[in-house]
């Protein structure tokens, strides 16, 4: 019958084989250990024999030293030899981190000298370029007197020069600060120049600002000599001569708010802008538009001719504030050819 491992008896029996097969390999191993421990001191304690002979006469030296002493000095000395060797290597790494960290030092100082170099032509640039922001500041209708640039440090002049105090902030520290200050005070100022320019830029978009026609004054606004009396009368536009059919075009966007025709100014077109102005364009061959019709700036409208009292093809223009005519030289922005 087979082994049942869930019987006492059996497992009992089974307690006692595994003991006993320990008991024996384990008392093997320690009879292996100590015979082996007893041949390694009885090797260790064995002698030699060191003999010093000298070539004169003198009495030769021998002293016997065991074999464990000798293990124990040479070990001692590998032992001396390998710590050595590690401090060595270890000093001269730190040695190397040393000679990076100051390397890196230098470079630090000369890195630093720049900063403080660019710093210095930052602040600068940025003093020169304050008086623009004012000069255009100074313009917008919320100006006044009010100085809205910080009250700050000056320019170091020496970048070198270290601070007596080291509490006390660096010199560049202060020119940043001020720059800081004075850069947000810039954008305030900024964008009320932008509101000014994006007012303006409507005004200036709705002013009559063009040619009504390419070519070259022939008369001026003012008094001068009639060219039909010979007699002084009060010119209220100017003359442009032009070729026969060249296009007139509207200096400003506007509404056409009549078409006439009249025996001195011949076949007329009038357009009516914002902000009070009325733009007149006379001595037409032909008119492109109808009455109330609205135009934009530099459309064509009319063609130039001879109608009316006119010696030549020119284009007589005339520009209207309210009920008053001025003279339209100052709006015009470009030369005629």
């Amino acid at each position: 019958m087979g082994l049942n491992p869930f019987k006492d008896s059996n497992l009992n029996d089974l307690q006692k084989d595994i003991t006993r097969l320990f008991s024996t390999w384990f008392g093997d191993l320690s009879a292996t250990l100590k015979k082996n421990w007893v041949i390694f001191v009885r090797k260790g304690k064995e002698r030699i024999t060191v003999m010093f002979i000298p070539h004169s006469e003198k009495k030769i030296i021998n002293f016997h030293i065991s074999i464990f002493t000798i293990s124990s000095v040479i070990g001692s000395i590998a032992c001396i030899i390998l710590v050595t060797s590690i401090l060595i290597v270890n000093h001269t790494s730190t040695i190397k981190e040393i000679s990076k960290l100051k390397m890196y030092g230098s470079n630090s100082k000369i890195q630093m000298a720049r900063y403080r170099e660019e710093i210095g032509k930052l602040y600068d640039i940025f003093q020169r370029f304050k008086p623009e922001i004012s000069y255009l500041y100074s313009l917008t209708p919320e100006s006044g007197n009010v100085n809205m640039w910080a009250k700050g440090g000056v320019h170091n002049p020496d970048p070198q020069q270290e601070i007596a105090d080291e509490s006390s902030p660096s010199m560049e520290v202060l020119n940043i600060e001020e720059m800081e200050r004075d850069l947000k005070a810039s954008r305030e100022m900024l964008d009320k120049i932008k509101v000014f320019l994006e007012a303006r830029k409507k005004i200036i978009e709705n002013t009559p600002s063009l040619w009504p026609v390419d070519g070259y004054v022939i008369s001026r606004f003012g008094e001068r000599t009639s060219p039909y009396t010979f007699k002084k009368e009060y010119h209220e536009g100017i003359d442009i001569a032009s070729f026969p059919g060249a296009e007139i075009r509207a200096t400003a966007p506007g509404k056409v708010e009549n078409i006439w025709w009249d025996p001195v100014t011949g076949l007329s077109v009038s357009v009516s802008h914002k902000y009070g102005f009325i733009t007149v364009y006379s001595h037409c061959q032909r008119v492109s538009v109808d009455n109330n019709q609205k135009v934009s700036k530099g459309e064509v409208i009319a063609y130039v001719g001879r109608t009316g009292k006119s010696t030549r093809p020119v284009c007589f223009y005339q520009i209207k504030i309210g009920t008053d005519f001025v003279d339209p030289a100052p709006f015009l922005n470009k030369i005629a050819p």
